[in-house]
């Protein structure tokens, strides 16, 4: 035997030994797959501590290696169920002691968001050498904190650093695409990765760039910049399972920024910073016209708007998404109306002014209350004489329509102004 194949022999064996010993690992640590089953359910409360009830799991080793655990869910308030969950790891990595998933598979499954706060400070803990390097999801349905459903399907990729090389984000079966994905280009000097943007949303798309970089403490900074371009706002809203009082094409700059030692932490703690404007904007459920004619009384139909602007900020808390509106202005026909709202934890909270009468008269209102039962306080019987005034006495308008402040106390209907002699 040439010293040439005595070498290629001996490297065939040893390579056969070690899926020997792969094996015999798998046979050792995997018995049957009902102590497997008990297993992860141990495995997973020791590690994140909380119990877990698996409904059955199953391996193999030919055709590739593939643990599969199904109808897996938390004990908790509100549980987290997973249909399926399939796991294919690299075997000869296991004779080193290190656990590497080629891919993690998760498809069908139901996330509470309040039962993940269970979780919260345990993201990095007990991994050990654990190297993950792609993840695929489907029909993954996230509970918000106000109970609406949304259902999603991605991918995400990693490097052998850990990083997230490759993500994509979507919302499956929309009339519209509806997609978020970040590629990694590279690292810049000071040690942060750069990654570009590309979302699609209700007819539009906003392309962008964010850089992802280690804290002097040791955690993690997002920042990045979007512009959305052309993104329908009822039909975006819409697509994630909410009601918008507003329509129109949304465009404009926005801003991200997130800090945290995990990347749950990174998104639970995601601000963004957007100023838009919107064209062929129009108030959804309200028409000022017939508002302003029966003092109120009548509001049904839509709002035409020739300009909407306006600054919005997002900030995801403990308790959901928090988002404030800052600096709007919105003009249609006499009105100009100037105000800021908030919208948290299922309430709005929101304050402003009409002017009319060329800014002359200035009527507050407010907007208080749940989200699908506000209560409006505005002094409909103000707007409606100083419209009358100076639209039939145009040279004393200004002496009509003197400035109305303080006449807003209640949300109930007030009395009609006198009208001109």
């Amino acid at each position: 035997m040439t010293p040439s194949r005595r070498r290629w022999t001996i490297a065939a064996a040893s390579f056969v030994a070690l899926l020997a010993a792969a094996w015999l690992a798998l046979i050792v640590f995997v018995p049957s797959d009902d102590e497997l089953a008990l297993r992860v359910e141990a495995e997973f409360e020791s590690r994140l501590g909380q119990k877990l009830v698996v409904g059955s799991v199953q391996w193999r080793l030919l055709g590739g290696a593939m643990v599969e655990v199904r109808d897996a869910h938390t004990v908790q308030p509100e549980s987290i169920r997973v249909r399926r969950l399939t796991v294919h790891p690299e075997l000869l990595p296991l004779l080193r002691r290190q656990i590497v998933i080629d891919r993690l598979e998760v498809e069908g499954a139901e996330v509470p968001r309040d039962a993940l706060a269970a979780y919260r400070g345990r993201e990095k803990g007990g991994q050990g050498s654990l190297l993950l390097r792609e993840v695929v999801f489907s029909d993954v349905t996230y509970i918000s904190y106000s109970g609406i459903p949304v259902v999603y399907a991605g991918e995400i990729r990693f490097g052998d650093d850990a990083m997230p090389q490759h993500l994509r984000i979507e919302r499956p079966e929309m009339a519209q695409p509806t997609s978020l994905e970040a590629r990694r280009e590279g690292a810049v000097e000071g040690g942060a990765y750069v990654y570009r943007l590309q979302l699609q949303a209700a007819g539009g798309s906003a392309q962008g760039q964010a850089r992802l970089s280690t804290t002097p403490e040791g955690g993690m900074r997002l920042q990045g910049e979007l512009e959305p371009r052309g993104v329908e706002v009822e039909s975006l809203l819409k697509a994630f399972n909410r009601r918008s009082p507003i329509s129109g094409l949304a465009s404009g700059k926005t801003e991200l920024s997130a800090e945290g030692d995990s990347y749950a932490e990174l998104f639970r703690s995601l601000h963004t910073r957007s100023v838009l404007r919107v064209e062929r904007a129009r108030i959804l459920r309200f028409n000022m016209e017939k508002a302003v004619k029966s003092l109120g009384e009548d509001r049904s139909g839509e709002t035409a708007l020739e300009s909407l602007n306006g600054v919005v900020d997002t900030q995801n808390t403990e308790q959901g998404m928090k988002t404030e509106f800052t600096q709007v202005k919105a003009v249609s026909g006499p009105y100009t109306a100037y105000g800021r709202a908030t919208l948290y934890r299922r309430q709005i909270d929101a304050e402003g002014k009409v002017e009319t009468g060329g800014g002359v008269v200035e009527v507050p209102f407010t907007v208080k209350g749940p989200t699908r039962e506000p209560e409006f306080g505005i002094a409909w019987g103000a707007i409606a004489g100083a419209v009358a005034g100076t639209a039939v006495l145009p040279g004393i308008g200004t002496v009509l329509g003197a400035k109305i402040g303080g006449v807003l106390s209640a949300p109930t209907r007030p009395q009609a102004e006198p009208k001109a002699p």
